[in-house]
């Protein structure tokens, strides 16, 4: 259940690769997209994400109409203007992607269409993103399982039947992880259904992760105690940026705090052995009992139960060992809770 992006190694053990998701938020301003770089990584995110798409290939209905919330007002205007505005330039990525691989971050973006999963794979990202409402594009989806690329898959909005279909279509790529996702900005706490993980997890022998539109960090961090190898956030520098994303996405201080959490809670998360850990083989010395003399008990005894007790430190013979101490000959003289060792006795 491990999972590549590039050099890091994504799976048990390891804190969740937090993705901050710039998506649209650079406003079609490069500047803008390079600030947003900066901002998430010093908030901790070990890659960014960006939306490749063109407006022309996905909106058939040219009177379709968009209403977000912007600088704290209702926004509505035509979609087809809004997303042509906020498409990342062809010669941006590469830019980006290099701009990101010296701050020492990720560069990732979504795919809408085969014409931009190829142009990502031309500039060498690690991994492409398939975004939840293209998880039904069958034409998209048949077009990048065989780009020999490792790809995330966002299963907001699907069904069972649907997520079986992906996957079986997506079978050849080297690599698949599916991302649990709701895809409502935001998503109110009872339709977060976080249990869904496990079930992606469970039926498809795939790795999981957790694309976040709630509020906060909760989620993130309930979902990186369920097995998430992959946090995904939606970002911004500037919530007071206009623009359809902003105003719901994580700023820089919601993202620090984020990826705190994470970190902390995949390292609570420890190992699956059951076995104590290294501070408790320290800690059980002193807390634990060993089994001691209950009286005086002379040379030649003969020992019985009544003879024995169990007693701290747990530096002699594991109290679950006393019925083989019963009938043994003791060989000295013992002193009341005097630890008994395996010298003493014949």
């Amino acid at each position: 259940m491990t999972f590549d992006v590039g050099p890091i190694r994504l799976g048990p053990g390891v804190p969740p690769l937090i993705i901050a998701e710039i998506g649209v938020n650079f406003n079609g301003d490069l500047d803008l997209a390079k600030k947003s770089i900066d901002t998430a990584i010093a908030a901790g995110a070990g890659a960014v994400k960006f939306q490749t798409f063109r407006a022309d290939e996905f909106i058939a209905d040219p009177a379709m109409t968009y209403t977000y919330t912007s600088q704290g007002s209702a926004v509505t205007e035509r979609a087809f203007d809004m997303f042509k505005r906020l498409e990342l330039k062809t010669e941006w990525h590469r830019v980006l992607m290099e701009y990101a691989s010296s701050q020492g971050s990720i560069f990732l973006s979504s795919a809408a269409d085969p014409t931009s999963a190829n142009l990502l794979k031309s500039i060498g990202v690690s991994a492409l993103k398939i975004a939840s409402e293209d998880l039904i594009n069958a034409p998209l989806l048949q077009h990048v399982a065989v780009l020999d690329l490792p790809v995330i898959l966002s299963t907001g909005m699907a069904d069972e039947w649907e997520v079986d279909r992906a996957v079986e279509i997506l079978k050849p790529c080297p690599a698949l992880l599916l991302m649990h996702c709701t895809s409502l900005y935001p998503t109110p706490p009872d339709e977060t259904n976080l249990a869904r993980m496990a079930t992606l997890a469970r039926r498809y022998g795939l790795p999981v992760g957790f694309s976040d539109h709630t509020v906060g960090s909760d989620a993130a961090a309930a979902a990186t105690a369920m097995g998430a190898i992959v946090i995904e956030k939606h970002f911004t520098s500037d919530r007071t940026l206009p623009g359809p994303d902003h105003a719901m996405s994580a700023d820089p201080g919601e993202m620090t705090e984020l990826t705190e959490r994470t970190i902390r809670i995949s390292r609570m998360l420890g190992t699956s052995a059951i076995s104590p850990s290294p501070g408790e083989l320290v800690s059980r010395l002193d807390f634990r009992r060993s089994i001691v003399a209950a009286r005086k008990i002379l040379a030649g005894t003969v020992l019985v139960p009544a003879d024995l007790a169990v007693k701290r430190p747990h530096t002699g013979i594991h109290p679950f060992e006393m019925d083989s101490l019963i009938g043994k000959t003791v060989q000295r003289n013992l002193a009341p809770d005097e630890q008994i060792t395996r010298d003493a006795l014949k």
